[in-house]
């Protein structure tokens, strides 16, 4: 898994940040969290994952493909996360080219 730069939080500290980055680098398992990810298979804008969902074995052969833009310490957050981006892309009138938008 890949974490982007200027990732997108909600209810996370940074310092706490750090320790989930860590964790999540390492595959240990983090009750409650979600991520914000581009779309796995090209189809869709954002998708939102429970995070120990990704550590099951059909995601470990896609490690290198999952892109985290967000993390929420829960679902509404990464809702949330998703609905800020959107926004911003409409505003910033790119269409919704993610990866363009976020420089990735």
């Amino acid at each position: 898994m890949q974490i982007g730069n200027g990732i997108y939080t909600y209810g996370i500290s940074d310092k706490k940040l750090d320790k989930i980055s860590k964790k999540i680098k390492k595959g240990k398992i983090i009750p409650g969290l979600h991520l914000v990810t581009l779309p796995l298979f090209d189809d869709g804008i954002l998708e939102i994952y429970d995070y120990n969902q990704l550590l099951q074995p059909f995601y470990k052969t896609m490690d290198d493909k999952i892109v985290i833009v967000g993390i929420s310490k829960d679902r509404a957050g990464a809702n949330d996360i998703v609905m800020e981006l959107v926004q911003r892309m409409c505003d910033a009138g790119n269409g919704f080219n993610v990866r363009e938008f976020l420089g990735i």
